[in-house]
């Protein structure tokens, strides 16, 4: 049996939850996205490509899930 997904829940398998990061730099199929927080982390963008900097992704496990309007 399986659950519906709560929101604010995180993922079952890591742990982790998915976050709004914005597009620094963007090189092939990856991207330089920056943190609320200042800090930056490579992400990759294939499923929500094209990206452009400015963008901004909600981000899952260094993956791109979704464009935020």
């Amino acid at each position: 049996m399986t659950a519906d997904p709560v929101p604010g829940d995180v993922c079952i398998t890591c742990g982790d939850v998915a976050v709004p990061l914005e597009v620094v730099r963007v090189d092939g199929h990856d991207a330089v996205c920056r943190a609320g927080d200042g800090g930056t982390e490579l992400v990759a963008v294939e499923l929500v490509e094209p990206v452009v900097a400015g963008d901004r992704l909600l981000v899952h496990a260094r993956v791109a899930l979704e464009k935020l309007s």
